[in-house]
């Protein structure tokens, strides 16, 4: 199973309800809006590595996303 915080910096007019919008997205259990140097947060749960990156990449072609940084979350 892979899991993952995915960072998120939006373009200065970015659609309302995007948490809302990118929870949509099937893998993306979690998103909201943050404070510091990033915008907002999903995290991503998916079975294997190419499921996760198909979720990186829509969320990359969501209207309103600039950047994303994907921390790969480690299992102990």
């Amino acid at each position: 199973m892979e899991k993952a915080l995915i960072l998120i910096n939006l373009t200065s007019r970015y659609p309302g309800g995007l948490p809302s919008m990118l929870k949509e997205i099937n893998g993306v259990a979690d998103a909201e809006f943050i404070y510091g140097p990033y915008d907002l947060y999903a995290i991503a749960e998916t079975k294997t590595k190419e499921e996760m990156r198909e979720i990186v990449l829509k969320i990359r072609d969501t209207d309103g996303v600039q950047s994303t940084l994907t921390c790969n979350i480690m299992w102990s």
